[in-house]
């Protein structure tokens, strides 16, 4: 192993010219089940990747779609694209794995684990490679997810894991900016793109099938960990992602509902050591009685027959469940260093705020309906004319400032302690409010952070308005 070097002191730009002549390998694995619509956009971002040395595999779950063919003659023309067919419909977890068994024997020294609804920056690869190169006691790195189409909100910088196994994106809903650019150690990376390095991956094991989804990202994170690796965040390698935070409904959203709620357990259960098991007992009963309680006052029974199918199934597996516990590849004096990254305030994920067009939920302030936007938000004019009002939901933290553009120039500056109003006369091309001021959440007590509050009405007040 390399010896230890600072951490991510200088730039991974120098990093990566003072390697330049050693160039891992590196196996993208791009999990694939009918997604055609995606493909484009995911294979011209890695076709583009200023990293050389990279093979692009399409691990396919048996698509009836055309993916396998557009990527084939689209893309098959490059030797380091090639289509690994899963011979069925394995989910995320077995699909990858079939991916990562044959990358570790075509001796890849990284695995990047990569969703098909993504995109990365051309410079993403290889600052993965740098930031893991730099240190070898990285076992994997979390690159920095922003939302695809609004790409100014974060997906992820890595996952947080609570003490009884809830775990959430870090940064989930939130501006990027400065307060994101820091490396840190994270409990696991999200594994819509997750970068390990191979070593690791061949002590800690391969993704646990049996929780189907949700959650086995997080299992090997901790595993990976056990292994006496570290898991750090590296923010200059992005990654844009089709994320959605809504869970579906109906059968569908119970389904994904049961398995959050079971792999939990099992989570705990595989991974925490026997002392950290203990601390953490109390905590999921505590997190239990709330869920189940919450359920009955809300009226949403299925919850509370979801968490007693969870139980039951914790119980049958319970055997199985702490078989997996005692792992090879475990260090025994590093099991649990985790335990310094769990939380235990929330113990679930909080709610997530995402915006559309950069526009939020309505919201009541100072007694007018109004709508938060991020750092900006679009909107295209219905009419001739613009009613807009503005009103300052923190005046505490000084005045709004907003700027109107459309056509590339600025048509007003809106900026206020209180309200404001002003009729703006547009055209029929998209009007885009910039915030050049953020209310950050940490501030107001809010989901995300905002950059001003605004009601705008098309034409004549009482028409149709955002």
């Amino acid at each position: 192993m390399r010896p230890r070097q600072a951490r991510f002191q200088t730039g991974w730009g120098q990093c990566y010219t003072r390697r330049v002549m050693n160039t891992p390998s590196v196996y993208v694995l791009v999990i694939n089940w009918n997604g055609l619509e995606h493909l484009e956009a995911c294979y011209d971002s890695l076709l583009a990747s200023t990293y050389a040395h990279c093979r692009f595999w399409l691990l396919d779950n048996g698509s009836t779609d055309e993916s396998v063919a557009f990527v084939q003659s689209r893309y098959g023309h490059d030797s380091r694209v090639e289509i690994v067919s899963c011979g069925g419909n394995l989910g995320w977890s077995g699909g990858n794995n079939v991916g990562m068994r044959r990358a570790l024997d075509a001796g890849a020294d990284y695995i990047f684990l990569l969703n098909n609804d993504t995109a990365i920056a051309p410079d993403a690869i290889a600052c993965l490679v740098c930031a893991a190169e730099s240190d070898s006691t990285v076992g994997a790195l979390a690159p920095k997810m922003v939302l695809f189409s609004e790409p100014q909100i974060l997906n992820s910088v890595g996952i947080t894991c609570s003490i009884i196994g809830g775990s959430w994106d870090m940064g989930i809903g939130r501006l990027d900016g400065e307060a994101w650019n820091s490396p840190q150690e994270v409990a696991a990376v999200c594994g819509g793109a997750m970068f390990i390095r191979s070593a690791a991956l061949r002590q800690a094991g391969l993704l646990p099938e049996r929780f189907e989804i949700y959650l086995d990202d997080v299992d090997l994170g901790l595993r990976i960990w056990d292994c006496g690796y570290r898991i750090v965040s590296t923010p200059g390698a992005v990654v844009h992602h089709k994320f959605s935070a809504t869970y579906g409904s109906g059968a569908r959203a119970r389904y994904k509902y049961y398995l959050n709620t079971r792999n939990r357990f099992w989570l705990v259960l595989r991974n925490f050591p026997m002392g950290l098991l203990v601390m953490a007992a109390p905590y999921l009963v505590l997190g239990e009685l709330k869920a189940v309680g919450r359920s009955v006052i809300d009226g949403e029974y299925w919850r509370v027959l979801a968490h007693a199918k969870a139980w039951l199934a914790t119980v049958l597996q319970l055997r199985p469940l702490l078989r997996g516990r005692n792992l090879p590849g475990v260090a025994g004096n590093a099991r649990g260093q985790y335990r310094k990254l769990l939380r235990r305030h929330p113990l679930f994920c909080p709610p997530v705020e995402l915006p559309q067009s950069g526009w939020y939920g309505e919201v009541t302030v100072r007694g007018q309906r109004v709508r938060p936007i991020s750092s900006l938000a679009t909107l295209v004019p219905e009419t001739r004319s613009l009613n807009i009002l503005h009103v300052n939901a923190h005046p505490a933290l000084g005045a709004t400032q907003v700027r109107v553009v459309q056509d590339g120039a600025t048509i007003a500056e809106l900026s206020t302690t209180d309200e404001g109003h002003v009729v703006l006369e547009v055209r029929g091309t998209p009007v885009t409010f910039y915030a050049e001021k953020i209310f950050p959440a940490e501030a107001t007590g809010a989901r995300a952070d905002y950059g001003g509050w605004l009601a705008v009405q098309f034409g004549n007040a009482g028409e149709s308005s955002v």
